[in-house]
């Protein structure tokens, strides 16, 4: 159950507006809100998905606190090609001082966005970091699909497997791979929101009821191609 803020899905839907306005929330990508990752430890606000990298958007809102920054920040640069830190007035100064080079930042004023800082993307420098985003049917599949032999043990022996035949697997196969698995996995709720901001061309805060994988689905929503509703139509 999602327990953030108001002022933190204002800032999160500004987020948005302002990559629908850029024609960055197209078709080709998934969104996903509140990812869980490093054994369900960290909880980034929201990730978009493209065929080619992963951009990972942190939101501080006044109502939140600093003092887990740093932490977020060096664990999300082990999975995610870009970050961005968004945030109001309040933090911006302490933000900026706190996070490093390859980081961007954005400001959020009356629903506005403004880039304060210009951040890059950069390459995730271990291979076997990646492995952790995937749940242990992933791995099956990726073992499978790159003739890695694996026995019938459990998640920690199959990666671990996995890890030590990381050499027959290019850094960009891999890449790839996880990305598409992800957006497998997000795509239902994605595809859903993306249908219904698409009408109004707008997003509000109840659109991003359609993100989360409780939201109940109703006949007239979006059936994704090839999921288990298609098959079952």
């Amino acid at each position: 159950m999602s327990n953030f803020n108001t002022f933190e899905k204002e800032i999160k839907k500004t987020v948005l507006n302002y990559l629908l306005n850029k024609s960055e929330l197209n078709k080709d990508v998934t969104v996903i809100n509140e990812l869980t990752i490093d054994s369900f430890s960290r909880r980034l606000d929201l990730a978009v998905l493209t065929n080619k990298r992963i951009v990972a958007y942190e939101i501080k809102s006044d109502a939140d606190s600093l003092y887990r920054l740093s932490g977020q920040l060096e664990k999300y640069r082990q999975y995610f090609d870009k970050i961005i830190v968004v945030t109001t007035p309040k933090h911006l100064d302490n933000i900026l001082n706190l996070v490093s080079d390859n980081i961007e930042v954005w400001e959020v004023v009356e629903q506005k966005i403004t880039i304060k800082k210009r951040g890059k993307a950069s390459k995730v420098e271990s291979k076997a970091n990646y492995l952790d985003l995937l749940r242990v049917q992933d791995m099956r599949k990726l073992a499978s699909a790159f003739n890695i032999p694996l026995g019938k043990g459990g998640k920690k022996e199959i990666k671990n497997i996995i890890t030590d035949n990381l050499n027959k697997i290019s850094y960009e196969k891999l890449k790839s791979f996880v990305i598409d698995i992800m957006s497998q996995r997000f795509k239902l709720t994605s595809t859903n929101f993306l249908e219904n901001i698409n009408v109004g061309n707008k997003v509000t805060v109840n659109d991003l009821d359609f993100l989360s994988p409780y939201s109940k689905i109703k006949n007239n929503d979006v059936i994704v191609r090839g999921s288990v509703l298609e098959q079952l139509k």
